[in-house]
């Protein structure tokens, strides 16, 4: 109780802002009544992310969540830093939703996790909101399987849903679903169309389609819809993009397409949006074949009625002198009535046709993920009228990219994950006459406070305080002058995914300054082979991983496609990463589908990993009470996770 009395509610509350939630929940949840009212935010609004223990997880979710259950409104459970979360929540809370939820978001889940979650959960559930983000790529093989019972839960038979966002690999292809026959389904916990009609109360719908004939079925049935979000994918076959006639959505008013499909027209487009008559916002994000989009006459024909309009369209042919100046863009439609303006990039390749390249969009940038491969160009709008694109929080920068890199991320100031595939400082590419390229740091015996002093004087590149993920595709070969910079400049980086030989190419600088700020900041690491490993590389490999890492919470090592000889490579990393005493929670090995893994399931699976592990002459896997305890293993077709 001296605690209780020595800090006011504020002091806990100032105390809470440097804590993870799930860290909150461990250390204050269930403690007593004022203690929980303190931090009935987060007791309300539960969020299961955290790379902790397995011991500590399930103290959580066996101890802490009954205590609160009744209280929690909002669940958020992903398995992107840990894959088996959702597992685990299932296994530990006998298969049951809190009764007063009313938020749901699952993250990076498979396709039985979310059948499970859908057709066993939420039947008794008074749910309103659901975000769901797959992340299983067999889901198109079970589409047949699930895809009828998932469609007919969420899209009619859940009378408290008002909004759905599906989001990932899970492609509904509404075509193959028989809806009429959802009306009469057998199913006693099922209802008539007929009768819930009326009370059925989905008004937000984002989901991802296989084409335009699923996208007119939904909006067959879901009439009184506001806002609707929709991906359509890169149909594999042709299919038919008449449209069945069906009642106008006289209730929405925002409406988000996009689409990979080339053989979308931009008539496909003007039709749908015939029977959305009261729209006022609109954005479209497509790559087609169509050049009738490039045309700002003809496109104002389509959005002179709207309120907001936001585009990106591109097109792999070569522009034409109009779409290269814009011409049509520059009416005062767009830039005195609307005051909409637009941007371009293309790219011209004499010798490859087909790396010809051109792309149009509105600014601000209005998409969460912006590829500028093969961008050149920026016209239109001067710099000092380019507004900030706070929507972006994925860049993807490429070598193959003309565009000034440096002002262009400058314009992104909430981007939390940047991809780099061969970038190198190029004053030709990166730099201006204001902007040099910064000169290597050869001194060292410079303090690292020095360093980041004259790195942040020198450098051009801007304080990107919200970055956390860096994807390195590939490195230019002796040249990490880029990627230094951007490490000097992301204070609060602590997840790297990056190729194998590029990692050591980081490790054996002569220069070590960024190998010790990326051994201080990461703590999840991501490793791709390069090559197919052998016993003696992961005996020589492993432990300089370690030994230069040692701080590393989680580790993930995705083994080359051509790998032989899995389950004994797999033993071989267990066995060294064991070795080591380490600061690591969470094991990640993955194979892609290798037949490597398939075999392991085949002799045995988990039994058969932990039999080995208990039996193996490490003294740490000698006691059954530590594997029992300590760890939990999961192994899919693709995926081995050892969670300490």
């Amino acid at each position: 109780m001296s605690f209780e009395i020595s800090f006011p509610d504020e002091i806990i509350l100032e105390i809470c802002r440097y804590l993870h939630p799930i860290d909150i929940l461990l250390s204050f949840g269930g403690l007593n009544y004022r203690l929980n009212q303190t931090i009935s935010d987060f007791i309300h609004h539960v969020h299961l992310s955290s790379i902790i223990s397995y011991k500590n997880y399930l103290y959580l979710l066996r101890i802490i969540l009954p205590t609160i259950w009744p209280s929690i409104e909002s669940l958020k459970i992903s398995n992107c830093q840990v894959s088996c979360l959702t597992k685990l929540f299932l296994d530990n809370t006998d298969k049951i939703l809190p009764p007063n939820l009313k938020k749901l978001s699952l993250f990076h889940l498979n396709i039985n996790e979310i059948y499970t979650f859908i057709n066993h959960l939420m039947n008794k559930s008074i749910i309103e909101e659901l975000i769901i983000e797959c992340e299983d790529l067999d889901f198109v093989k079970q589409q047949e399987l699930y895809g009828f019972k998932i469609a007919q839960m969420l899209f009619f038979n859940h009378p408290t849903l008002k909004s759905i966002e599906l989001s990932g690999k899970i492609i509904f292809d509404l075509s193959h679903l028989s809806f009429l026959s959802l009306s009469n389904s057998n199913d006693s916990d099922s209802m008539s169309i007929m009768n819930i009609r009326h009370s059925y109360m989905l008004r937000r719908l984002t989901i991802p389609l296989q084409s335009l004939n699923s996208l007119h079925l939904l909006l067959k049935y879901q009439p009184y819809l506001e806002y609707l979000n929709v991906h359509i994918g890169d149909a594999k076959s042709i299919y038919d993009h008449t449209i069945i006639p069906f009642p106008s959505l006289l209730n929405l008013y925002e409406f988000h397409f996009r689409s990979d499909d080339l053989s979308i027209k931009f008539e496909n487009i003007f039709e749908i949006l015939t029977y959305f008559p009261n729209l006022k916002s609109l954005s479209l994000n497509l790559t087609t074949e169509c050049g009738l989009f490039f045309d700002g006459n003809i496109l104002q024909t389509l959005v002179y009625k709207l309120d907001s309009f936001q585009f990106s369209i591109a097109c792999f042919l070569r522009p034409t002198f109009e779409k290269q100046t814009l011409s049509t863009f520059y009416t005062p439609f767009w830039l005195e009535i609307k005051k909409w303006y637009t941007q371009c990039y293309w790219h011209i390749d004499e010798d490859n046709i087909d790396s010809d390249y051109f792309h149009i969009y509105s600014v601000p940038f209005p998409f969460s993920n912006f590829d500028i491969y093969k961008c050149t160009n920026e016209n239109l709008l001067s710099k000092d009228k380019i507004k900030p694109f706070t929507k972006v929080k994925r860049l993807d920068l490429s070598e193959t990219s003309d565009i000034n890199i440096i002002p262009f991320i400058k314009c992104c100031p909430y981007v939390h994950t940047i991809c780099l595939n061969d970038i190198y400082d190029d004053e030709e590419n990166y730099g201006t006459d204001e902007e040099e390229d910064i000169t290597d740091q050869n001194n060292e015996n410079i303090s690292m406070n020095d360093i980041q002093s004259t790195y942040s004087f020198q450098s051009t590149l801007p304080i990107l305080s919200h970055v956390r993920y860096l994807i390195l595709l590939s490195l230019p070969e002796h040249d990490l002058e880029f990627f230094e910079r951007l490490v000097y400049v992301t204070p609060n980086l602590n997840r790297l995914s990056v190729f194998f030989d590029d990692l050591f190419e980081i490790i054996h600088l002569p220069q070590q300054n960024l190998c010790q700020i990326l051994q201080k900041n990461i703590y999840q690491l991501e490793i791709n082979l390069d090559y197919s490993w052998s016993l003696d590389d992961v005996r020589r490999d492993i432990p300089k991983i370690l030994r230069i890492f040692s701080n590393i919470k989680s580790l993930t090592i995705s083994l080359h496609s051509s790998q032989k000889r899995s389950l004994m490579i797999v033993k071989e990393i267990l066995i060294h990463l064991f070795k080591y005493s380490t600061n690591l929670i969470y094991i990640n090995i993955n194979g892609d589908s290798l037949t490597g893994f398939e075999q392991i399931l085949i002799q045995g699976g988990i039994d058969f990993i932990k039999t080995w592990l208990i039996l193996s002459d490490n003294d740490r896997f000698k006691c059954e009470d530590y594997l029992k305890n300590s760890m939990f293993i999961e192994l899919n077709s693709s995926l081995i996770a050892i969670w300490l």
